[in-house]
């Protein structure tokens, strides 16, 4: 761990670990008698997000999301969920995904362990979670989710740029050589899901490690779960005709490379900036964090996810560039050679990722421009049957 401290500094504390489960906790204060009395204190270490921790025993890296420090009183707008909890519907289908995709090659595996039951309580804007059995109040399901794998790097993210470097040159590889080989890892991953009938829908690069692996499926959606959603929805929206598999497909592809598109229109609007500046701005902020403290709309857009090309390819030599979303590209499609020739000369053409070059991509026969479901849509179908438990 001091070689990866050289590269990523990681915040410690400690874990109470179960050694016959393997699952961790990052606090005892809810558990039951009997789970806590078999709990040893281990070294733990940050994951990417302040909702994992991971630690080190007999040198196998486990990850455990969920049941984290401090409880808020708000909904995570990113996730849908009470801040420091996941929910039971999350956690199972997240380790459900992750498990399916590895049974045909895939390389992370999870697993969802239940914790208890905690009352949730919505006042206005604010909510108050208390994780134990209330008489009122909404009772919800919260556990912790486990991942494991050979290579899966929790705490280096593709959007960490500096850091992805770092790594590079602390395993004796090249910088290009790398990102080559986490694209093309992330492209089976991706196909490998899609042929599975299994939509992400939150595939930005902070979802995805150094080495490629996708996770954070927590809000996946099944391809045998559209029909009953779109019973239960008023067909009214556009978002909901446009849900569909080609459009899940469409989503996983443009918001890892194009960003989310919706958000950045709005943020255009409200700054009164073209594109260029707007990225100049969002650019500014990530690498100056602390001055958006306190400063939500900065903070918000500070974190906004302006999509893997803009904010990594677009800088790399051109030949770097086609090297590197050729490498996904050969992974996720059968026709690659005739994708890739179509790809380069959009992007050439273009100057930016759009919504064609992502066409090209996902539906080679039919290349039309689609665009993004939104990320509110998405999270609202957690309101309603089949994925509301």
């Amino acid at each position: 761990m001091t070689e990866w401290q050289r590269v990523r500094p990681l915040a410690q504390g400690i874990a109470y670990f179960e050694p016959k489960t393997k699952m961790a906790y990052s606090h005892i204060d809810y558990l039951a008698e009997d789970v806590r009395r078999m709990l040893l204190q281990k070294r733990a270490f940050e994951s990417h997000s302040q909702r994992a921790y991971f630690i080190v025993e007999h040198n196998e890296l486990n990850e455990y999301k969920g049941l984290t420090l401090p409880y808020s009183d708000e909904i995570v707008a990113a996730s849908g969920q009470p801040r420091g909890l996941l929910l039971i519907q999350h956690g199972e289908r997240e380790a459900r995904a992750l498990n399916d995709i590895a049974e045909k090659g895939g390389n992370v595996k999870a697993e969802y362990h239940d914790v208890g039951l905690a009352s949730l309580k919505r006042e206005g804007s604010k909510i108050n979670v208390r994780p134990m059995t209330a008489e009122d109040g909404e009772n919800i399901r919260y556990g912790v989710l486990r991942r494991w794998g050979e290579d899966y790097i929790p705490f280096i993210r593709l959007d960490l740029f500096q850091i992805v470097r770092q790594f590079a040159i602390m395993k004796g590889i090249d910088h290009i050589v790398l990102l080559s080989n986490a694209l093309a890892r992330f492209g089976r991953v991706l196909r490998t899901a899609h042929e599975l009938g299994i939509y992400h829908c939150f595939t930005h690069p902070g979802n995805i490690d150094a080495h490629g692996n996708l996770i954070d499926y927590e809000h996946a959606i099944y391809s045998d779960e559209i029909p009953v959603i779109k019973e239960k929805i008023k067909m009214r929206s556009e978002d909901a005709a446009l849900f569909s598999e080609e459009s899940l497909r469409f989503r996983d592809i443009d918001l890892f490379f194009g960003g989310t598109r919706d958000v950045i229109i709005k943020y255009q609007e409200i700054y009164k900036l073209n594109r260029e500046g707007l990225m100049m701005q969002i650019r500014l902020l990530r690498e100056n964090i602390a001055l958006s403290t306190g400063i939500p709309v900065l903070e918000s857009l500070a974190h906004v996810n302006i999509g893997f090309y803009e904010d990594t390819l677009k800088k790399l030599p051109t030949i770097d560039q086609k090297r590197i979303i050729g490498a996904f590209i050969d992974k996720y499609s059968p026709a690659s050679d005739q994708i890739k020739d179509r790809v380069f000369y959009a992007l050439a053409q273009a100057g930016e990722w759009t919504e064609a070059v992502t066409g090209f991509i996902c539906d080679p026969e039919n290349p039309k421009s689609l665009r993004q479901i939104s990320g509110e849509f998405i999270l609202g179908l957690w309101d309603m049957p089949p994925l509301k438990q």
